[in-house]
């Protein structure tokens, strides 16, 4: 069995007397890829950012490889940020700076590498992402789904265990969702492991192993895609585009 690296227990979270999440509890294996639905305002952003650390959990546990870290200081949790990293939406890339900066921008951060080791490391991530030599094109200048690639490849430069994508095919189109789906199954094929948070069921549904199904505030479905597919729960069906 894959060892678990990422667990979550009872975790709750309100926003004032809304109660965002009551009691989740989520176990995420090694190399692992699970899909995280529901429906608009039922937290699924809001779990990958108490996940990260940038949502405070008001109870519960979250832990990675056995160590308790949601309790801990901001700047305590840089290691864990290092080991699960965040892929942004919008891909959240800075502006003023050039495409090489904004991937390079977290070995500069947190690493000795020289100038050379950092310029090959970005060259190769490009590579990864299909877009080879782009170093010095500036963000306006890419496509929606070329930004949301150089900002995977950000998430990625620090050889992270724990990728978590928040919808990152939102607002694609089709040849730009299979671009981003596709590098995605790249670093799930080099043992990535990942949450991918989404409303794009096909693409779940063809890289995750599990789907997980979030509904006011409680997980109500945690299983394989065939299972997700074959269910007769009615809430679970809602998100189900194969069926009849």
């Amino acid at each position: 069995m894959s060892e678990s690296i990422l667990e979550l227990k009872n975790v709750h979270k309100s926003f004032g007397k809304n109660k965002i999440h009551r009691g989740i509890d989520i176990t995420l294996k090694k190399g692992e890829s699970l899909g995280l639905l529901g429906g608009s305002g039922t937290g699924k952003s809001v779990l990958l950012r108490s996940i990260i650390g940038l949502e405070r959990i008001d109870q519960g546990e979250i832990i990675f490889h056995g160590e308790r870290y949601d309790h801990l200081m901001e700047d305590e949790l840089t290691p864990y940020r290092i080991k699960i990293s965040y892929s942004f939406q919008s891909g959240a890339l800075f502006d003023s700076i050039n495409v090489f900066e904004n991937i390079a921008y977290p070995l500069f951060e947190h690493t000795n590498f020289s100038y050379q080791q950092i310029k090959d490391k970005v060259r190769d991530m490009l590579k990864l992402i299909d877009l080879p030599g782009r170093e010095s094109v500036m963000p306006s200048d890419l496509s929606g789904g070329m930004q949301k690639r150089v900002g995977m490849a950000r998430a990625m430069i620090l050889n992270p265990e724990v990728l978590l994508y928040d919808e990152p095919t939102a607002g694609l189109d089709p040849a730009n969702t299979l671009n981003v789906v596709a590098l995605m199954q790249k670093l799930k094929d080099k043992g990535l492991a990942s949450i991918f948070v989404t409303h794009d069921i096909p693409s779940a549904l063809s890289l995750c192993d599990r789907i997980v199904v979030l509904h006011e505030g409680k997980i109500i479905f945690n299983d394989t895609p065939i299972k997700f597919q074959t269910s007769s729960d009615p809430i679970v069906n809602k998100f189900n585009v194969h069926k009849d």
